[in-house]
């Protein structure tokens, strides 16, 4: 499991790749743009409210939860509806390892 800094400074567990660590570069760099746009998703989902409306009608035992709901729901749509901001560089490394620049 690896740590982000998330919101407010603390640090939040982020699972790693679903086959355990990556074996490759390109499975590294793949499994770091995924988890960039998880970090995409849950600040877009922020900034639309979503973690306020969880917290309005629980109070402080929502408000421990509600942003561990959000990194949920953004680690769902980072891997059913991906934005391919990881596909360039998945590129621009298959070119440079096929032209054995490595």
């Amino acid at each position: 499991m690896t740590t982000i800094q998330g919101q407010g400074g603390f640090p939040l567990p982020v699972a790693a790749s679903q086959s355990g660590a990556p074996t490759s570069s390109a499975d590294e760099l793949i499994d770091v743009g995924k988890r960039f746009e998880q970090l995409l998703w849950a600040e877009m989902l922020s900034h639309t409210g979503l973690e306020k409306a969880f917290t309005q009608s629980g109070g402080e035992a929502a408000s421990a939860f509600s942003r561990m709901i959000v990194e949920s729901i953004a680690e769902d749509l980072a891997e059913s509806h991906p934005l391919g901001l990881n596909a360039t560089g998945v590129a621009q490394l298959s070119s440079t390892m096929g032209n054995g620049d490595e």
